[in-house]
């Protein structure tokens, strides 16, 4: 039976293209230059060391590719991966990182400097989030490491970028961590013979089994942490966001922005929506190319969801009937959607049922016994009678 670090494995591997074209269009800041891990000798008990390639002499011709990218994400090999400098040679940035380190610790210490990372992590995440930004939060080696990632849509001056990190961490002592985090870019500027930091891609870690996992804001979840399919979707779905401001307009703490709702905001919280019953009038399966009419109220409904949240559309009937391909029946439900004027992000095909934040459904019973104690079974029960006794319509 495989272990559920190779089946996490199997997924990357399967998705290495896709994260692949997506790191080229967003993170690749120069393509001359790259980070990457030698391997130990077989007699050495060193780990895996980085360096900064290619050497000199083969500059301009070996580059960062697709196929260096590809390699990274679907290889078990940890002298395949590799790192990607956070600006370019015009002083350019298309993103900027915080990384928020658990290196050597003392295994007394360990646990107590690991909840305060995850703690000034997440506080970031919610203040980049409260800027506006769609910012990536992801546990980059399992024992208490993250990389805080913040796209932007077009390349953003360097100094810019610095100066609007180093903002965002300036109030690192009051979130109890012991040093000032790592910020990519880690100058305003670089000079001209220097190639400045590159930072590590997401994906397998260099030393440790474990591969990158991303946090979704739903902290009350036993588990917020997404991983293999879950994570790369959170990643690909992930917005760029404005360039920050420029230095001398910066904002402080002292004078925040006002949070708003955003489209980038929008992509950290989806709602599932049910189509037959909640949608869509439900009387019987008639076929899969039958469909009911709009219930009313329904199409506001999904525009006022999809004001706040990625709305997910969920139907049995995009798992197929006998004979009919998946995608065609997606296309039915998409056509029908459209026809009628539904708003919405997604139509889930997958398998099981999609991660959300919230499930809307004819046929769901919620059931919060943390919140509400034995009530809530008792409540549950009562509604599972309802539900399960023979349907009239």
């Amino acid at each position: 039976m495989s272990s559920h670090y190779e089946i996490i494995g199997e997924e990357w591997r399967l998705r290495a293209h896709e994260m692949a074209e997506w790191a080229w269009q967003r993170l690749v800041n120069r393509k001359d230059v790259w980070g990457q891990y030698t391997s130990p000798k077989s007699n050495s008990k060193k780990s895996y060391s980085a360096l900064t390639l290619p050497q000199k002499k083969m500059r301009g011709k070996d580059m960062v590719s697709l196929e260096k990218l590809e390699r990274h994400f679907g290889s078990l090999k940890r002298h395949h991966l590799i790192g990607l400098h956070s600006q370019s040679a015009e002083q350019t940035c298309k993103w900027c990182a915080i990384d928020i380190d658990l290196h050597d610790c003392d295994d007394r210490l360990r646990d107590d400097v690991a909840m305060r990372n995850y703690a000034a992590a997440t506080g970031w995440w919610e203040v980049l989030q409260a800027l506006g930004y769609d910012p990536l939060l992801i546990d980059s080696n399992g024992r208490g490491g993250y990389h805080l990632l913040v796209l932007f849509a077009d390349p953003a001056p360097m100094a810019d970028v610095h100066a609007f990190a180093q903002e965002l961490v300036s109030d690192w002592s009051m979130r109890n961590l012991d040093a000032a985090p790592e910020t990519f870019p880690k100058s305003n500027r670089v000079e001209p013979d220097k190639l400045g930091a590159w930072l590590r891609l997401p994906g397998l870690h260099h030393t440790h089994d474990h591969y990158s996992s991303v946090w979704c804001g739903d902290e009350w979840l036993d588990d917020p942490w997404l991983a293999g399919d879950a994570a790369i979707e959170a990643m690909l779905a992930t917005t760029p966001g404005p360039p920050p401001p420029a230095t001398s307009s910066a904002p402080t703490r002292s004078q925040p922005k006002a949070a708003k709702k955003s489209a980038a905001q929008k992509k950290n919280r989806s709602v599932c929506i049910d189509l037959d019953g909640v949608l869509s009038r439900y009387d019987k399966w008639q076929g899969i190319e039958h469909f009911g009419e709009p219930i009313p109220g329904a199409v506001d409904f999904t525009h006022q969801m999809a004001e706040e949240y990625r709305v997910i559309i969920f139907s049995a009937r995009t798992h197929g009937e006998p004979g009919r391909d998946v995608a065609e029946a997606a296309r039915l439900v998409g056509a029908w959607l459209d026809r009628h004027g539904f708003a919405y992000d997604e139509i889930y095909t997958g398998v099981g049922k999609p991660f959300a934040s919230a499930y809307v459904d004819d046929r769901g019973v919620s059931c919060c016994p943390q919140e509400d104690g034995q009530a809530a079974f008792d409540l549950a029960a009562e509604r599972v009678r309802k539900l399960a006794a023979p349907r009239r319509y």
